[in-house]
């Protein structure tokens, strides 16, 4: 199975649960700035929330794509609302990718809310995650 980790973090905590799902699948995690050059069965995409909505970098990086993707499963961190999930989604219609039902989501800081967030616990966590996917 050929498995891809691509992320966009301003604040470093969705590369944090990256580099978590990288340790636990030996894949490295790499930024959506470096897009995809082979087909992918899964393909492990991390995002965030900014000014309530993904950053348009996600965006271009499904504009830019160009190789075949099995199936998306979405992680992602936010100050204040919920995953990326729904937006995601929409993505993944738009460019007829499937999308997995199962996500991995926890808060991030923001401004003082959700302080240390991600921590140890959320790492562990995402690595169960992903460990469960292929149980």
């Amino acid at each position: 199975m050929n498995v891809a980790i691509r992320y966009y973090s301003k604040s470093g905590h969705t590369e944090t649960l990256a580099n978590a799902i990288s340790e636990e699948m030996d894949v490295p995690a790499k930024p959506i700035s470096e897009g995809l050059d082979e087909d992918v069965d899964v393909l492990f995409l991390g995002s965030s929330i900014y000014g309530n909505s993904i950053d348009p970098a996600v965006v271009e990086f499904f504009n830019n794509l160009d190789v075949n993707i099995g199936c998306i499963v979405s992680f992602s961190t936010a100050g204040i609302m919920e995953s990326t999930y729904d937006q995601i989604k929409e993505l993944t219609d738009l460019f007829d990718i499937k999308l997995s039902l199962d996500e991995f989501h926890c808060p991030g800081e923001f401004a003082g809310i959700n302080a240390g967030r991600p921590n140890k616990d959320d790492v562990e966590d995402v690595k169960a995650f992903v460990k469960g996917l292929f149980d």
